[in-house]
């Protein structure tokens, strides 16, 4: 495959992002799955680990992931039920690494260095995408089309609207958004209008591939409009009393952990807009002025998070998607108790998770699913 060739297939990786993100978005009348897995489902199919042959798992993490969850040393122990892990090394082909049963993959720093012109970079996400297409046996945890819609703000934002839209539970809601391109304050006023949109709004940037994905924008009002850089998803602030519930899924097991958020605000004409990153205002030792309290912590305002809309929520997420990690970025409204779905998150770092804890949830998520199907 000439360079040319390569290119081009990588820039249609990217652009079907905003076609299927916009297809899902705008579509009201769908009621099934985006993207349905397929695991084992029936009795019959499924057999004791020691009566099959054995299972193999090919992952490839980016190197920070790689450090925050070590697959190497889970090795030993998947080993013992059948469960081969292979990493996949990006320096050699992808065919002769395998065959692979399962594949797990974290590549969105591989696609960073594509659109940045690394020709090696192009050149393996080629290979991957024709590896993928000529083994549909192969179950892929987290599904390129999800991953694709995962890594476009609108389509994260599409995900969203249908899974509240298929729990049919009036406690879990999204934020009303609006996609903003044009510049003008009169036309703003008149998009956001229309999409529900009210002062104070947050405004995101729309692919979360650039480096800047975590720099946001919070607008008071009219006021905030003026020089906003555009495009960028609005979607009206929730007071939240400075709380982010973030709910990690491997399967069907979640992690649930709360995280300093931004604290209340009220609309106002005379305050300029404020730009902050999630990265200073929604970790777990964020201390930031826009954080709730001294030193970002609950106040007495805040709501409890129910386990019980978590477990809904991600289950229908979950069948939704057709993945099996992901995460999700919850905030739990004051006053009305509505849990609010902010964002959604491809395989993330699972920051708070303990390596033991993500080891023995994978492992159980392997047996029970994917490596349950395996033939003798």
């Amino acid at each position: 495959m000439v360079r040319n060739d390569v290119g081009a297939l990588v820039l249609l990786l990217l652009i079907s992002v905003m076609v299927i993100s916009e297809r899902y978005l705008l579509d009201r009348t769908m009621t099934a799955n985006f993207f349905p897995a397929r695991f084992c489902t029936e009795t019959r199919e499924r057999s004791s680990l020691q009566n099959k042959r054995r299972c193999r798992v090919g992952y490839l993490l980016s190197e920070s992931k790689e450090k925050r969850i070590p697959f190497h040393t889970f090795k030993k122990e998947y080993r013992n039920s059948s469960i081969d892990l292979v990493k996949v090394d990006v320096n050699r082909s992808v065919a002769a690494q395998g065959p692979f049963d399962v594949f797990i993959h974290d590549f969105t720093d591989i696609v960073r260095e594509a659109l940045q012109g690394d020709t090696k970079a192009e050149m393996f996400l080629a290979e991957l995408s024709e590896y993928v297409s000529r083994h549909p046996n192969m179950v892929v945890m987290n599904p390129v089309a999800s991953w694709r819609l995962l890594h476009d703000r609108l389509g994260a934002q599409g995900v969203a609207a249908e899974v509240v839209k298929l729990l049919n539970d009036p406690d879990v809601i999204v934020p009303n958004r609006v996609y903003l391109e044009k510049s003008g304050v009169k036309n703003m006023i008149k998009n956001l209008k229309m999409a529900g949109v009210t002062f104070p709004f947050v405004c995101k940037s729309s692919l979360l591939l650039p480096a800047e994905h975590h720099k946001m924008t919070l607008v008071y009002g009219r006021r905030g409009l003026e020089g906003l850089d555009l495009p960028c998803a609005a979607e009206s602030f929730t007071n939240h009393s400075g709380i982010l519930h973030k709910i990690y899924v491997i399967g069907d097991t979640n992690f649930v952990y709360a995280r300093p958020s931004l604290k209340n605000f009220a609309m106002s004409e005379d305050l300029p807009s404020v730009q902050f990153s999630t990265s200073e205002v929604a970790k777990s030792d964020s201390v930031s002025p826009l954080n709730a309290g001294k030193r970002g912590e609950p106040t007495s305002e805040t709501s409890p998070v129910s386990d019980e809309k978590v477990s809904r929520i991600s289950d229908t997420m979950r069948h939704v998607l057709g993945s099996s990690l992901f995460g999700i970025d919850v905030i739990v409204q004051d006053g009305t108790g509505n849990h609010v779905i902010i964002d959604i998150n491809d395989f993330p770092g699972y920051h708070e998770v303990g390596t033991r804890e993500f080891q023995t949830a994978l492992l159980q998520l392997l047996r029970t699913g994917p490596c349950s199907c395996i033939g003798s």
